[in-house]
């Protein structure tokens, strides 16, 4: 038994050793790794995969080579060149490096990139030759005497592996063959030994630069006299040697073997963890980390992927129940909970709502909390939705101090309270104001709350009685309150109860913050608005929201974000910066629904408690938020310029200070701004341009300016965290040319030609002003002297034919037919008295001296003096007129010019209208206008200037060229400022004059 005892004791004890000598080695292989190699990612974290591909501008994946430079900026080599990379995509070097260089097009094996220097050694392949070149960022897109672009060495066959770089040599292998670069002298180094073939450089824990050659013989590297002596000191395997040939990757190449496996391994156990994919080891080409932390993985066959740390939002508290009203005390970490099935306890620690029913016995409990508030410090009452669910109306007080519960009466007013109906009485919202007073939400409008040590007492208010209220809030305004409810939301004034609708609508949620207040609608996403009650932005699904319907709203004042729990997400909203960005269950919350009344923020932290269908998410990860504002520098890498001819100018800031001068003709000028934040790691980016007001860059966008003014401008770019500190303004100056007839020479030579050109131009306009004067006084005496002869040829050709009938009358004696006669001749005479006066008339519109005189008018009166001669002309064309006017129409009107255009408009249309035609005027008064209508048909042959006058009638300074009497008509009307329809109705042989006339 001693025996067996002691072989036991060897046996865990040699146990032991090898336990700890496996560990051991782990450590130390661990720790190599940190000490000669980029550092690697936890493997203990998850990560988020972002792939960049085709559809990020990745079109060849066939990874060698990335590096980021002091600025931030990412420079990625593969088979098709030499690429920029600034966190959101990928663009060829060729489109914004004005260098018309074939190297920086051809397949690019590794990137080397000194960071006290500011420069790129770049390897590339091409026409079996290795070409190695650098590329002095510090020198692009400035006017230097030295080019950017240095060729420094070209030798035969490929490059292998990855070269090593100390600042004053560089150690690679070309074609097999070990080279050693003195990138002073721009020459190569001799070495020792020759005819050696070389597969891989490395360095040791000492820091000493050792050659794996071929079959594994290993040689320490040592520069002596200015030659490179090459010292053997060990052989790998045949298997070792494949393996630290083929395993290291461009980003490690300081490791030895066991390093170089375990990095291998390592990789790929992160990727296999946090991807679906199957990837094989082998194509891990390197792994770089960014200054934010994020690492980028490249390959030779899927591209580069983007590793960012996985933060949950929230740490989830599951319930299988939904989750309402709120309470927390992060000290006993005890918290309650109003859920339909009563008030439950729950804890963050344990993540654990306990659904045991807290009551002895049944009747006790109290179904489907809604919403709580504190009465006092120690005091908080959860009020029901239903208060008919329990017979005995109670709610639910919590005591803090002891964390017990207990049920309370609840008092209703007699109208509700001796009521039968099921729904009578729901309790929407609860809230407290500064003087003490509980008010209370209701499907009965507003009314107050008060505990009296036993029961709880409601009494109505009398305000918003129809309407059903989900939230209330204190207005700035004394004794004022704002009111959310289904029709609209509402300030409402205690004293008076009068009320004022500020915002139509149904409103479920509200908060006050520091700068105004916000309202949470159905359907229509959030208002803000400031302390006078303006709405000053909305949020919604077109900018950014993802719900229109916000349920809940919690402000986070350490970070100033405010935060909208929606029937589809979780919205963050900052207001500083205007960063929107919304969270679902992926992110860590417990579910993408959210209820109304169910927030709670602990006081003096920033934990927030947000409740939903399926339980609580607790929001206490601030690790999404950068607080380092000097970590960030938002770099502004690139510009793309767009002219009017659709050309484009592309121009790469390697200061990041000063861009280029652009056209007269620039039409849009884009701005790239390097982001390298993942969607864990949040932050603003602010830009302004001359002084003007600072505007928010979301996330992955750039810059765009429309329409650029000529001139010298700037752009100023900041960053700005979420507890709102900026980072250091970064200044982009850039210029548009003046266009030179708009500068300031041009401007001088146009005034100087002006003014000499100034004499014959006066001595012309007069010439031509004498010449206009009477063309125009020979074109009105023509009109004058046509009008005459048109208006009185036809009443003094009747008056010669009544001569003849007079004469053979009276030889007949005929008096019964004489009397006849005298009546056309009175109505003759009253039709020449008509065109007397519209000669007249036209003569004053001519001399600009006719005036509009408003005078009390009858239009009956007007009609009596005109039908008798128009209706004797109609008659004797068998025309049947028919005329209606209102009754006691009595108007003050322009009562001469109205009764030219009655006139002559009738005169027209008894002319115009053929024998056995009717013709229809109606004159009438609507609202402050006289409105007048006349019918009449006419013949096909008058179509031409029929159209003609239906055309142009509204046509400013159009002039008809024949009808004298409807010119008249026309200037008249534009004396009454009248407003003119004309129409042919009917099958295009009926003309319609509807006219509108100005009264006073």
């Amino acid at each position: 038994m001693k025996k067996e005892s002691t072989v036991l004791r060897y046996s865990n004890t040699l146990r032991f050793a090898l336990w700890c000598i496996k560990y051991l080695t782990i450590f130390l292989l661990l720790e190599n790794g940190a000490t000669y190699a980029q550092p690697l990612p936890r493997l203990d974290n998850h990560y988020n995969i972002e792939t960049f591909d085709e559809s990020k501008g990745l079109y060849n994946k066939d990874v060698y080579g990335f590096v980021f430079d002091r600025n931030g900026l990412g420079w990625i080599g593969n088979t098709d060149g030499l690429h920029i990379f600034d966190g959101k995509r990928v663009y060829k070097v060729k489109d914004y490096i004005h260098i018309d260089n074939p190297l920086l097009q051809e397949q690019v094996k590794a990137l080397i990139y000194d960071k006290e220097k500011h420069k790129l050694i770049v390897f590339s392949f091409a026409k079996d030759k290795t070409n190695i070149y650098v590329l002095h960022l510090d020198r692009l897109n400035q006017k230097t005497s030295q080019p950017p672009l240095t060729l420094m060495l070209s030798r035969f066959g490929p490059l292998v592996k990855w070269p090593i770089y100390d600042g004053h040599r560089i150690s690679c292998i070309i074609n097999s063959i070990p080279t050693f670069l003195d990138i002073k002298n721009f020459c190569v180094v001799k070495t020792q030994l020759a005819n050696l073939i070389g597969m891989v450089f490395f360095k040791n824990r000492q820091n000493q630069l050792l050659l794996c050659a071929r079959d594994g013989y290993t040689y320490l590297v040592s520069n002596v006299n200015g030659k490179v002596h090459l010292k053997y000191v060990f052989k790998y395997t045949v298997d070792g040697a494949r393996v630290m040939a083929h395993g290291v990757m461009f980003s490690h190449p300081y490791s030895p073997l066991n390093i170089t496996l375990s990095n291998k391994k390592w990789i790929d156990d992160i990727v296999q963890l946090n991807s679906n994919k199957k990837y094989s080891i082998g194509s891990f080409q390197g792994l770089v980390e960014d200054s934010f932390g994020n690492f980028y993985l490249c390959s030779r066959d899927w591209g580069i992927q983007k590793l960012s740390v996985d933060r949950p939002l929230a740490k989830k508290i599951k319930c299988s129940i939904e989750t309402r009203a709120i309470y927390y005390n992060k000290k006993k970490d005890q918290g309650w909970v109003g859920t339909p099935r009563g008030v439950q306890a729950f804890s963050l620690k344990i993540d654990t709502i306990l659904l045991a029913n807290w009551f002895k016995n049944e009747s006790e409990r109290v179904f489907y909390y809604q919403c709580s508030v504190a009465i006092n410090d120690s005091l908080t009452i959860f009020f029901p939705l239903y208060p008919q669910n329990d017979p005995l109306h109670r709610a639910t007080l919590l005591n803090k101090n002891t964390n017990k519960i207990k049920l309370v009466r609840l008092q209703y007013p007699n109208a509700i309270h001796n009521s039968d109906f099921y729904l009578q009485f729901t309790i929407s919202t609860c809230k407290k104001m500064a003087d003490g007073t509980i008010y209370l939400g209701t499907n009965h409008g507003l009314c107050s709350a008060q505990y009296d040590g036993q029961t709880i007492i409601i009494k109505p208010i009398n305000i918003r009685n129809n309407d059903n209220i989900n939230g209330v809030l204190e207005s700035p305004k004394p004794h004022h309150l704002l009111l959310a409810t289904e029709l609209g939301l509402y300030e409402v004034d205690l004293i008076t109860k009068t009320e004022v609708q500020l915002q139509q609508g149904s409103f479920v949620s509200l908060l006050r913050h520091p700068d105004g207040w916000i309202a949470g609608s159905r359907q229509a996403g959030a208002y803000f608005f400031d302390n006078h009650n303006q709405v000053i932005r909305q949020l919604n699904t077109d900018n950014g929201l993802n719900s229109n319907t916000v349920y809940s709203i919690m402000y986070d004042p350490k970070f100033y974000t405010i935060w909208f729990g929606t029937g589809n997400g979780l919205t963050m909203y900052h207001l500083k910066n205007n960063l929107l960005k919304t969270y679902f269950e992926k992110d860590g919350l417990v579910h993408n629904e959210f209820n109304r009344e169910s927030t709670y923020m602990v006081q003096g932290d920033t934990l927030m408690l947000m409740g939903g269908i399926a339980g609580i998410s607790a929001i206490y990860n601030r690790n999404y938020f950068f607080s380092d504002a000097d970590k960030i520098k938002p770099l502004v890498w690139g510009i793309d310029a767009t002219y009017d001819s659709n050309q484009h100018l592309f121009s790469y800031l390697s200061s990041g200070e000063k861009a280029l001068t652009f056209s007269h003709k620039l039409r849009k000028l884009i701005f790239h701004v390097a982001n390298f934040a993942s969607k864990q790691q949040l932050f603003g980016v602010l830009y302004r341009v001359d002084d003007g007001k600072w505007l928010n860059l979301k996330q992955g966008e750039d810059i765009e300016l429309l329409d650029v003014d000529a001139g010298k401008h700037i752009l100023e770019i900041r960053a700005m965290t979420a507890d709102g500190k900026v980072s250091p303004v970064r200044l982009i100056e850039y210029e548009v040319s003046q266009i030179w007839y708009k500068s300031w020479w041009g401007i001088s030579l146009f005034t100087l030609l002006g003014a000499l050109s100034m004499v014959p131009v006066f001595l012309i306009r007069n010439r031509i002003v004498q010449v206009k004067a009477k063309e125009e006084l020979y074109k009105n005496r023509e009109k004058l002297f046509g009008m005459i002869a048109h208006d009185l040829r036809s009443p003094l050709s009747a008056y010669q034919g009544l001569a003849d009938v007079i004469k053979y009358l009276i030889e007949k004696q005929d008096w019964e037919r004489l009397q006849i006669i005298g009546k056309e001749i009175d109505d003759t005479g009253r039709h020449l008295d008509l065109m007397l006066n519209n000669l007249l008339n036209w003569s004053l519109i001519q001399q600009k001296e006719l005036k509009s005189y408003f005078v009390s008018t009858d239009l009956r009166k007007i009609l009596q003096d005109l039908l008798p001669v128009y209706q004797t002309l109609a008659k004797a064309k068998d025309i049947n007129l028919l005329v209606d006017v209102e009754q006691h129409t009595t108007l003050v009107i322009d009562r001469n010019l109205s009764s030219l255009v009655i006139r002559n408009l009738l005169d027209n249309a008894v002319k115009n209208a053929p024998e056995g035609s009717f013709i229809k005027m109606k004159i009438n008064k609507e609202a402050q206008n006289m409105v007048i209508l006349i019918e009449n048909d006419f013949l096909a042959n008058s179509l031409p200037i029929i159209n003609e006058i239906v055309n142009n009638i509204n046509t400013p300074n159009w002039e008809l060229q024949r009808g004298v009497g409807l010119k008249f008509v026309i200037q008249a009307l534009n004396l009454m400022q009248a407003t003119t329809e004309v129409t042919i109705v009917g099958n295009f042989n009926r003309l319609r004059w509807y006219i509108k006339i100005p009264c006073l």
